[in-house]
């Protein structure tokens, strides 16, 4: 079996990470705005571990097909039998499909540190109106008014597909019949899926704020930039 498929399964968990990864200062109590209902209840790191989950199990799968159990020391029992569990999952090739949603998951990722990078002291995870808060028009922000949002629906999508899709792994290597991970896999498609809401609602929540905030120059902007996520589209 070859190992081929961990560069990008790596890759995909990189983008992941540095969507996640801002170190900007968290704003302060008088800047923070009432949180939506994707802050309150599914925080980044629920998105995260939601992602690195199904992209180690399947890594780890790879690399299990390469490890004789029997030369495992015997003291290390719990290590044999994950690997022997391991071991008993199909692998599946790399598929066009896996490649699609790999690229979307790294594009996303990449997009976002873009946005991060960007609006600088002005990011944050958290719904906030910063001191002196500043329009920022310049790099991605006029193409569409909020990129960071099309990296988080490329990610969420991306493993939605690459996990949920007929012939991905996770269909296939027979890991659903293991005991709660039919439980955990739909989880997880439904956390990404509420991703994918919150990708969609918080932009028209933060153009109000934005508008309010800002009047004629969020005007003038909107009216040169007309898409929130997607150009031609939304």
């Amino acid at each position: 079996m070859s190992l081929l498929k961990i560069p990008f399964l790596v890759a995909s968990a990189i983008g992941v990470h540095i969507s996640f990864a801002a170190s900007s200062p968290p704003p302060s109590p008088e800047e923070k705005l009432k949180p939506t209902m994707m802050e309150t209840y599914f925080g980044s790191a629920v998105l995260q571990v939601s992602a690195y989950i199904p992209l180690s199990a399947e890594a780890a799968n790879i690399i299990a097909m390469h490890i004789d159990p029997s030369k495992i020391p015997a003291g290390i029992y719990g290590a044999r039998r994950a690997v022997q569990l391991l071991r008993s999952l199909h692998f599946t090739p790399i598929t066009p499909t896996f490649l699609a949603c790999n690229l979307a998951i790294v594009t996303g990722g990449m997009l976002r540190s873009h946005c991060i990078s960007t609006l600088g002291k002005f990011w944050s995870f958290q719904l906030s109106l910063r001191k002196e808060h500043k329009l920022v028009t310049s790099g991605p922000y006029s193409v569409v008014r909020h990129p960071s949002y099309t990296g988080s629906l490329l990610q969420s999508v991306g493993i939605i597909v690459m996990y949920g899709s007929p012939g991905s792994w996770m269909w296939q290597s027979g890991i659903l019949q293991v005991p709660l991970m039919t439980a955990l896999a739909v989880i997880g498609c439904l956390i990404h899926t509420l991703g994918i809401w919150g990708s969609i609602n918080r932009p028209a929540i933060e153009d109000r704020i934005m508008q309010g905030a800002m009047g004629e120059e969020w005007e003038n902007w909107a009216e040169k930039v007309k898409y929130r996520l997607l150009p031609g589209v939304y």
